[in-house]
């Protein structure tokens, strides 16, 4: 057969099909390229051969389109169109060896056009939402609820119509099958499904909510898939719709059985939202404790299941009791709560079993939860049940490491000359409190109340230091013209220092009213924000300590003037009484310092000369 017999014969067939094709512009091309192909193959086959080498092609094929299907017999097509649907486009792949690539059609050809949210980088089902769902492992979120609510529409309003005595609940309106509507004793609005023991939050838009609710059933269907005994009565399933996602949602799993939560995902967020970013979590009974934590506050949010709430009232009941036993008897309690604290609970426990075989009061149930969460949070935090448990609510689990460069440790130490050793006392009341960056909610009221009562105290000091320098300069002996005087100047500088103690002071007292009286969660926010700098607690301790060095100084100051205006205008006699006078009281503060060993004065400094002579000789190579 000759090369024109041939070509004429493809060309013919090639006609043929491209006729009974109603199809787009971009399958009509791959189509044509594809005979292209196959064309060119032929035109490299030796003459010899005969034209039933087609025959090893399938000889018919069945062409659908989007409207009609035409049967051609001898048509050769190398792509199987009665599989592909029509809006889809997918790459071509060649059958035969040596063949070029045939480039993929455009993407954008034969997508289906809808005016649903998109879903980015994922397909649209028909009904609006994404085909493949992401799931993303989360800890029962306090934000999803308390922030960014929505506010009141005030462009609705209606009268009350006459013979009103239905009061429905008309918030989303496009709830279906078996999803209803709850209200939390605060007042906060939830939607909860039965059968599905599903819950998530009610200010959501209608597409949040079946996308929500596609979510549930995927999670479900997954969990039976990795645990075919996954059904049960006491297992519940919170979902919450990723804000400015289309096609995630977060999620956890509640086993009331086992008072814990579980994911089908590792959670990889575990350690900032579960662990509170402590480090060294890793005994699955110290994780559970963590677990039993976000429970209960899981119970709090959502309270619909059934407790058997009278045994759930006397494990309470004992926890608060042991608690309060250890307030009285040791002054290192665990306890979160004070003795005031515990006396209310017990009595709230009494009265709340009064009603402990009724069902249906989630009041109960809140306030059971809410309590249990305090208790089962401070377990996690004091390691509980571990060899290294915290035994004293002073003491830390964790080994101090000493990172600081020899460098600023010596100014450290001048610092805290300068400033006669109050900060180390403020920084060791502080690790009494704020250990391992939990708080100790009793002792954190106790040292709030003592930092008030100090500073206050100094407020009052300050004032009278004031008035006494201001008095000392109108003294006639002393002549403000001569200002190059030595007491002029130390008036001067007890002055300013007395103000600067006056100003820390007032500035402190009113910090410490706006945070001392929050919650023990809210103080560790702010706890936690001071101390997160390079000074770490010291830097905190260091500020606290202001106003009385600053004091001091004036003090200090002022004695100084008033000692340089007695030497310079008195007599003899005079001046002896003085001098008697001075050593006199120099030697009580003296013995007071010794003997009280409050500021440690001297042997701080016998420990700082002799690391000074031991640098100093090992400098030298002085053995």
């Amino acid at each position: 057969m000759s090369g024109a017999t041939l070509i004429r014969k493809l060309l013919k067939r090639l006609f043929q099909a491209l006729a009974t094709l109603a199809t787009s512009p971009a399958r009509r091309l791959l189509i044509l390229v594809s005979y292209f192909r196959r064309f060119v193959a032929k035109v490299h086959v030796p003459i010899s051969h005969d034209t039933d080498s087609f025959s090893t092609v399938d000889s018919c094929c069945t062409v659908l389109t989007g409207t009609s299907s035409a049967r051609c017999s001898q048509s050769i097509l190398p792509l199987p169109l009665h599989t592909t649907p029509p809006n889809a486009a997918s790459p071509v792949t060649s059958t035969l060896p040596g063949a070029m690539p045939v480039p993929r059609a455009p993407q954008q050809a034969n997508l289906p056009q809808t005016s649903s949210p998109p879903a980015v980088g994922n397909a649209i089902s028909p009904n609006g939402l994404p085909t493949i769902l992401h799931f993303v492992p989360s800890a029962v979120d306090h934000k999803s609820r308390y922030d960014n609510r929505p506010h009141v529409d005030i462009s609705r309003s209606s009268g009350i119509p006459a013979l009103m005595r239905s009061f429905p609940n008309q918030s989303c309106p496009w709830l279906n099958g078996d999803w209803q509507r709850c209200i939390h004793p605060e007042g906060a609005l939830y939607l909860c499904n039965g059968p599905k023991r599903t819950f998530t939050e009610a200010h959501i838009d209608e597409y949040s909510f079946r996308l929500m609710d596609k979510c549930a059933d995927e999670l479900y269907d997954l969990a039976r898939t990795k645990s075919p005994n996954f059904d049960a009565d006491d297992i519940e399933l919170v979902v919450q719709v990723v804000t400015d996602q289309t096609d995630s949602c977060q999620y956890y799993f509640v086993d009331h059985a086992t008072r814990t939560l579980f994911w089908l995902h590792d959670h990889d967020g575990a350690t900032e939202n579960i662990f509170d970013e402590f480090q060294g979590i890793y005994d699955p009974s110290h994780i559970r404790y963590a677990l039993e934590s976000q429970y209960w506050m899981h119970c709090e949010r959502y309270p619909k299941h059934e407790f058997d709430r009278v045994k759930l009232l006397k494990e309470l009941r004992e926890v608060a009791v042991h608690a309060s036993a250890e307030i009285i008897t040791s002054d290192t309690s665990l306890s979160p709560f004070g003795a005031d604290e515990l006396s209310k609970i017990l009595e709230l426990v009494s009265h709340l079993q009064e009603n402990a075989e009724e069902i249906n009061f989630p009041h109960s149930t809140c306030v059971v939860a809410k309590f249990m969460h305090y208790f089962c949070r401070a377990k996690y935090y004091n390691f509980c049940g571990l060899p290294c448990a915290r035994l004293d609510a002073d003491k830390s689990v964790y080994s101090e490491i000493d990172s600081f460069h020899p460098l600023t440790r010596s100014l450290s130490l001048a610092l805290d000359a300068m400033l006669f050793w109050a900060p180390q006392t403020h920084l060791s009341d502080l690790r009494r409190v704020w250990v391992d960056k939990c708080l100790n909610s009793p002792r954190w009221k106790d040292y709030n109340a003592k930092l008030m009562t100090e500073w206050t105290g100094i407020t009052i000091y300050s004032t009278v230091m004031l008035a006494v320098d201001v008095s000392f300069l109108a003294v006639p002996n002393v002549n403000i013209s001569t200002s190059q005087s030595i007491g002029i100047i130390a008036t001067y500088l007890s002055i300013i220092s007395i103000t600067g103690s006056l100003v820390v002071s007032v500035l402190l007292v009113r910090q410490n009213q706006r945070y001392g009286c929050e919650s023990a969660d809210n103080a560790g926010d702010f706890l936690y924000s001071m101390t997160g700098t390079f000074f770490g607690d010291k830097g905190l301790a260091t500020v606290n300590s202001l106003p009385y060095a600053m004091v001091m100084w004036g003090m200090i100051y002022f004695s100084i003037a008033m000692l340089y205006n007695v030497f310079k205008f008195t007599t003899m006699a005079m001046l002896a009484s003085v001098v008697t006078g001075c050593v006199v009281v120099t030697m009580f503060i003296l013995w007071f310092i010794w003997a009280a060993r409050e500021l440690h004065t001297f042997t701080r400094l016998s420990e700082l000369i002799l690391s000074a002579r031991r640098r100093v000789l090992a400098r030298f190579g002085v053995p």
